[in-house]
């Protein structure tokens, strides 16, 4: 079970969701979607870095506070003395509590009590004696990825270390994959993805013509970008090795000396195996997405879920998704996933091809959709885990009510 309670942060005032493979939040404009992503973000980067390299010093537990604000750009403003984060995620316990002391005990597993008279406000406990490979990749996909779409020399903007920024970066990375020999197909738009140059975003059109994607449609300038990282974070980076970073290599070579003591002959022995281990391979990744409806017309909004759930639906990895939502349309959409599944042996194979998202057809129990108001969140499935009445449907019906009072006042003639 992995689970993350927020409570007085920005808009946030008491949240607790238990985390599964798919999650979605939804809710109103400012009202603290992203800020939930943003943590859970934060904490599943915590949780895969210490499994790997084990506990922090206690006099290094607070820098990371504020690297949360720093990356995630939430401002001292958001955070008071009642501020609390916990997180029990596959290795780690995290509890931080600007005031109060409180444990994680109730929750079967075991953390140290906050004092409410120490300075240390910040604590992570591991779940497992030994840290464990959760080598995972964790990517924040932020509101502002158009961004890579619309810039040129998008290099000169490198300049504050936060989600930005690790997007461009990352964009980077994942874009050079894609040749005009190995174009990617963008949904059921009609053009492929392809870089070519210099870094220069191409697109291939139905009519056989090439346009750069930054004189593109701002529907292709949102969908692009997300398509390209999704693509490359659930299949392109399972293709590469990836290298270990200074610290991974240092503390191997460490332990593996501390084998061998001063047998000189075994230590070159070493400096080969280093060599032939120095890279690895990512097991999954986990994909925080901020409103991937942006800029999309419904139906392609439609097709954009039923490709993240696909990918997301690779037996081989236990990929992740959680993303924020205003969109009703991608709630429609995630209920035929659901339901799909719920029905699949009902339905006459000959029947199965004309069903759009058979391919995209996931266990409800996999999913977990919450919509946010007022600072707290509530469940909006039904006990077969379809999506249920929820704010959207009530603002649909406020609009409705007001154009059939104004219809009493209509004459035909």
């Amino acid at each position: 079970m992995r689970r993350i309670i927020i409570r007085n942060l920005g808009p946030i005032k008491d949240v607790t969701l238990d985390l599964n493979k798919i999650n979605v939040i939804i809710g109103p404009q400012s009202s603290g979607k992203s800020t939930i992503a943003k943590v859970i973000s934060f904490c599943t980067w915590l949780d895969k870095k210490f499994s790997k390299e084990g506990l922090p010093k206690k006099n290094e537990l607070t820098d990371y506070i504020r690297e949360l604000k720093t990356y995630h750009r939430l401002s001292n403003g958001y955070f008071n003395t009642s501020t609390q984060i916990y997180f029990i995620g596959d290795f780690i316990e995290l509890c931080y509590n600007n005031c109060h002391p409180m444990t994680l005990t109730k929750y079967g597993f075991s953390l140290s009590e906050l004092s409410a008279n120490t300075a240390i406000r910040f604590e992570i406990g591991m779940r497992h004696s030994t840290p464990i490979d959760n080598n995972s990749k964790v990517i924040y996909i932020p509101a502002e990825r158009n961004f890579v779409s619309a810039i040129y020399n998008l290099q000169e903007y490198l300049r504050d270390e936060d989600n930005i920024q690790d997007f461009v970066l990352n964009w980077y990375e994942a874009k050079r994959r894609y040749s005009n020999e190995n174009k990617l197909n963008i949904l059921n738009l009609g053009v492929e993805y392809y870089t070519e140059g210099e870094d220069i975003d191409k697109l291939h059109l139905q009519n056989g013509g090439d346009i750069t994607l930054q004189i593109a449609s701002s529907g292709l300038q949102a969908v692009v970008p997300l398509i390209t990282m999704f693509d490359y974070t659930t299949r392109g980076i399972y293709n590469e090795k990836r290298p270990m970073s200074v610290k991974e290599r240092d503390e191997l070579i460490k332990k593996l000396n501390e084998l061998v003591k001063e047998d000189n002959e075994k230590k070159h022995k070493i400096d080969l195996l280093i060599d032939v281990i120095g890279s690895t391979n990512y097991r999954y990744s986990q994909i925080i997405v901020e409103e991937p409806e942006q800029n999309l017309f419904p139906l392609t909004q439609r097709d954009l879920v039923y490709y993240m759930i696909q990918m997301c639906n690779d037996p081989n990895r236990n990929h992740r998704l959680t993303f924020t939502t205003h969109s009703p349309y991608i709630l429609y959409a995630l209920n035929n996933c659901m339901m799909g599944h719920i029905v699949k042996d009902k339905i006459p194979e000959p029947e199965r091809p004309e069903l759009i998202s058979r391919n995209a057809w996931i266990n409800p129990q996999l999913v977990s959709v919450w919509e946010i108001e007022c600072g707290t969140v509530r469940s909006i499935q039904d006990r077969d885990g379809i999506v249920s009445e929820n704010y959207f449907d009530l603002n649909m019906k406020t609009l409705t009510d007001e154009y059939f009072q104004l219809l009493n006042y209509y004459d035909e003639k």
